[in-house]
């Protein structure tokens, strides 16, 4: 069984799934660095390039592949990965779907600190804010939430690993 990581960009998907991964002795994926590895180019050349739907199409093709594999995995999604039917549906019957959930506030501070995101680029505060909350009712559906507010990556990767044993799911799943 598959541990996707669902939530806003920067909300530390990346990051606390490799701790995950690293912990739980099972492979890490992260869906925009498969797709950049693809496609040969970066996410933001790819937007800039060829566009958003594009992307969008070729990130859910990805992600309903790699939920095939038969090893478990700990998978990153990109942050709009999750407001796709096809790829939630998908995500919810092959996998357990795990919110990482970070203050609005926290998420503007960390896509300040980083260029390659070009969904928010020359965006202001308010429109990312608008962002987070239109998207906020689809990762409020994945099976687990855990609150990354004021925790390390390790935390939130014990935290994950406590809540996918308390439901009968380990690494051996």
């Amino acid at each position: 069984m598959h541990i996707v990581l669902v939530g806003m960009m920067a909300s530390g998907k990346s990051s606390i799934g490799k701790v995950l991964s690293k912990s739980m002795n099972i492979p890490f994926l992260d869906i925009d660095k498969e797709i950049e590895f693809h496609e040969r180019r970066s996410i933001k050349s790819i937007f800039e390039n060829s566009g958003e739907r594009y992307f969008r199409k070729l990130e859910s093709k990805i992600i309903i592949e790699n939920l095939g594999a038969k090893k478990t995995t700990v998978i990153a999604l990109g942050g709009g990965a999750f407001l796709n039917a096809a790829v939630r549906k998908n995500v919810n019957e092959k996998s357990i779907s795990v919110w990482l959930d970070v203050n609005i506030e926290t998420i503007i501070t960390r896509v300040k600190k980083n260029q390659k995101r070009p969904l928010i680029e020359k965006k202001s505060d308010e429109e990312v804010k608008k962002i987070y909350e239109k998207r906020l009712k689809y990762y409020e559906m994945s099976k687990i939430h855990i609150d990354c507010n004021k925790k390390t990556k390790t935390e939130c990767a014990e935290e994950i690993i406590f809540k996918l044993k308390s439901i009968g799911i380990n690494e051996n799943n």
